[in-house]
């Protein structure tokens, strides 16, 4: 059965108080993504991580009770600091893969992100993964207010 298209589709948006390269890089960095990636309460590793067109990553979410959920990808698109698009899904099962996109806009000395999901299965799928991507983002923005600033370059 092939659900409407916005009913598989998320889009959420946050103003994030960094520039745009700093943001992009906090997804491309296998330290840095693995400190804020997954939801709040939820201990992430990166044990892949080929920060380039058709490469690939994965990622292994330990929850509570010793569950662990590995997600995999390929990158798609890497366009610094404007663009970055993957494949997302779970390792194994082609039925639940999606494609992840999320645009960088410079606001300021602030970054509007939009992250973008497309092909989840239902509507109750895409509001379970606005959830989790809403809490990994609250974990992104106290990431960043946290990290020392450093050089970013465009």
């Amino acid at each position: 059965m092939k659900i409407p298209h916005d009913e598989g589709t998320l889009v959420l948006t946050r103003i994030l108080d960094a520039p745009p390269a700093r943001v992009f890089d906090a997804w491309l960095n296998r330290e840095e993504w693995q400190a804020w990636i997954g939801p709040e309460g939820v201990r992430c590793e990166v044990p892949l991580l080929e920060p380039r067109v058709s490469g690939r990553y994965r990622i292994t979410m330990h929850l509570s009770g010793g569950l662990t959920i590995p997600v995999t990808g390929v990158f798609r698109i890497i366009d610094k600091p404007h663009r970055l698009a993957m494949t997302w899904g779970m390792e194994g099962d082609p039925s639940r893969q999606s494609l992840l996109t999320i645009t960088f806009k410079k606001l300021g000395q602030s970054t509007e992100l939009t992250l973008r999901q497309e092909g989840l299965r239902s509507a109750s799928n895409r509001d379970d993964h606005g959830k989790g991507w809403n809490s990994a983002l609250n974990k992104l923005v106290a990431y960043l207010t946290i990290l020392p600033t450093r050089e970013h370059t465009i």
